[in-house]
This record gives C-alpha cells, sequence and structure tokens, in this order.
C-alpha cells in the first residue's frame, strides 16, 4: 500500500504555524501579570507573590522544555553532525523538574500559604497553549481558504 503523497504548507501557513510558541510565551507572561495583579488585590498581597512566583517557575519551564525539545529533534534529525549530548538531553528533561520541585518545597517550607496560588500559575503556559490550540482551530479556516 503507497501513501499519498504530503502536501506542504503554503508559505503563509507555514509562518502562522511558526508563530505558535511566540504567542504562548507572550499569553503565559499575560496570564501571569494579570493574574498576579488580580490575586493582589482580591487575595493580599502574598498570595499575589506567590502567582507571580508560579508564574515566572511555569515560563521558564516552557522556555526550558523548548529548548530541550529543540535539542533532541536536533539530535534525531542530523545525527552525524555534532549531536547534543545525551547528558545533556536527560539533565535538560529532568533539570526542569528538579527546578519546579524544589521551587515548590522552598515555598512549601518557607510560605505554605502561598503554594495554592504557586501552583495554580504553573499551569499558565498549559492554558496558553490549550488558548493557542483553539486559536489556531479558528484561525486555520480562514488561512487556508486564502490560499
Amino acid at each position: 500500500m503507497t501513501k499519498p503523497p504530503v502536501e506542504s504548507p503554503s508559505p503563509r501557513v507555514e509562518a502562522f504555524l511558526s508563530g505558535a510558541y511566540p504567542r504562548i510565551r507572550r499569553t503565559t507572561m499575560a496570564l501571569g501579570i494579570v493574574g498576579t495583579m488580580a490575586t493582589a488585590l482580591w487575595f493580599g498581597w502574598r498570595r499575589g507573590l506567590g502567582l507571580a512566583a508560579g508564574a515566572a517557575v511555569g515560563y521558564v519551564n516552557l522556555v526550558w522544555l523548548y529548548h530541550t525539545s529543540a535539542l533532541m529533534t536536533q539530535r534525531m534529525i542530523a545525527p552525524a553532525e555534532n549531536p547534543p549530548s545525551k547528558l545533556r538531553l536527560v539533565l535538560g528533561f529532568a533539570g526542569r523538574y528538579a527546578f519546579v520541585m524544589l521551587t515548590a518545597y522552598v515555598i512549601l517550607k518557607s510560605w505554605p500559604g502561598i503554594l495554592a496560588s504557586f501552583t495554580v500559575a504553573l499551569f499558565f503556559p498549559m492554558i496558553a497553549a490549550m488558548g493557542e490550540g483553539i486559536y489556531e482551530a479558528f484561525a486555520s479556516g480562514k488561512t487556508s481558504s486564502a490560499d
């Protein structure tokens, strides 16, 4: 059984889809800023600080994941051309989890009252990614019909 030929996306669609990561980063930052201000106003500055810390850790985690995934992709695509070491990839993925867990532990031990807002903010990158998926689903009809 032969596979049907895969069509390459048009340059316009490619440019649109390539902008997903920057849009997710901006949305994550916006959620962090707006969420921090709202939490500080409604629940106090301590919980706002917890949310800001969680948003910052979530953002760093997102960027770290992106770069480590890019290294893994680079290793798979160009194995003959000086690929990143396996140790670097393992440390990249494991280091993210260690960073988040260590930060959560320090917050739990130092300021247990803000752990909930910290934890909520860790989900901001996922919320931003889901929003990006919804945006792409609605915008893809406009992009693909114009080609």
